[in-house]
């Protein structure tokens, strides 16, 4: 294999990222990733806002079988992922984007990079950008959440092999809400830092401030149930507000307010890719899809088809 040629990944979340990780230890030199957002990580975010920081996407990890990788076993020796008093669960020291950031430190990323199609031309492939640039590369992954893929690769002028393309198109997730949240009060939670299903519409309620994610007190992450971010996803975040207020109040004892919301589209995927950890669907050139709706859904899946992924490009498998 050419180590010299070059490959484009989709999408910085953990996926891509350890795509890249795997690929650059293995030898490759000429690798990049593009992603559409300003930060790194996907769903490991995190946002400061009055003074205070929230983590609002994934709240905390649990390492499994994915502990004694050594880019895990680097981040606790760095003190970017800690354990906390809760057995097995690890958080970000600094916010859950504190992980990404360290881990893609090394590694060439692109920020603001909406790719919109790709076209081949013999055995190259041409990578089309919302802000109007190109980038010519030789192989390319698409570590970006399935639904965004399939639609890039719709509009592309690409040779697949249809029917593996046509095995990913009946996976979905389904949507979140998150609010974030200053109380007057501290409120008592189950455990060291959080509490699962506190209400009907919340499944999830996070103190940022005693997961030390947060300066500032009182800090806190709600994730809305499945069902109302289903129902509710596309409503304007006033309306949201409006119809959690009841539940807030008795939550926070009417003494709150909401300092943000954020939708992910792509929270949690509803079903699961049977095959494979990772697909490539290319039969010209090697067009990989991986993310963690090939595997578990977890921190450990998405690492684990990312992985999978640089495997199969080494191997060639076009």
């Amino acid at each position: 294999m050419n180590l010299d040629k070059s490959i484009s990944i989709i999408g910085c979340g953990i996926s891509g990222i350890f795509a890249a990780l795997h690929l650059k230890k293995r030898g490759l030199k000429n690798i990049r990733l593009f992603d559409k957002s300003r930060g790194v990580g996907g769903r490991l975010a995190t946002r400061r806002s009055s003074e205070g920081k929230f983590d609002h996407g994934a709240q905390y990890l649990k390492l499994d079988d994915i502990y004694d990788l050594p880019e895990i076993k680097s981040l606790i020796k760095n003190n970017i992922l800690k354990e906390t008093k809760v057995p097995n669960v690890y958080i970000g020291d600094d916010g859950m984007t504190s992980i990404p950031k360290f881990l893609s430190k090394d590694l060439s990323v692109s920020k603001e990079f909406k790719l919109i199609r790709i076209n081949e031309n013999k055995d190259k492939i041409s990578l089309i950008f919302e802000n109007g640039q190109e980038i010519i590369s030789d192989s390319i992954i698409f570590s970006s959440p399935i639904k965004q893929s399939i639609e890039i690769l719709d509009r592309s002028n690409v040779n697949i092999d249809n029917d593996k393309f046509n095995g990913v198109r009946s996976l979905e997730y389904s949507p979140g809400i998150i609010l974030m949240i200053e109380s007057e009060n501290s409120i008592n939670l189950n455990y060291e830092f959080f509490q699962e299903n506190p209400s009907d519409d919340f499944s999830f309620i996070s103190d940022n401030y005693r997961k030390t994610i947060s300066k500032k007190e009182n800090f806190y992450t709600l994730i809305c149930s499945t069902n109302f971010s289903v129902k509710n996803f596309e409503k304007e975040y006033d309306e949201i507000n409006s119809m959690l207020k009841p539940e807030l109040d008795i939550i926070f004892n009417k003494k709150y307010n909401i300092l943000s919301n954020h939708k992910w589209r792509y929270s949690i995927p509803i079903n699961f890719y049977p095959n494979d950890d990772s697909l490539n669907i290319g039969l010209n050139n090697f067009i990989g899809m991986c993310g963690d709706i090939f595997t578990n859904g977890n921190f450990g899946g998405a690492i684990k088809s990312g992985i999978s992924i640089a495997e199969k490009y080494m191997k060639n498998e076009v």
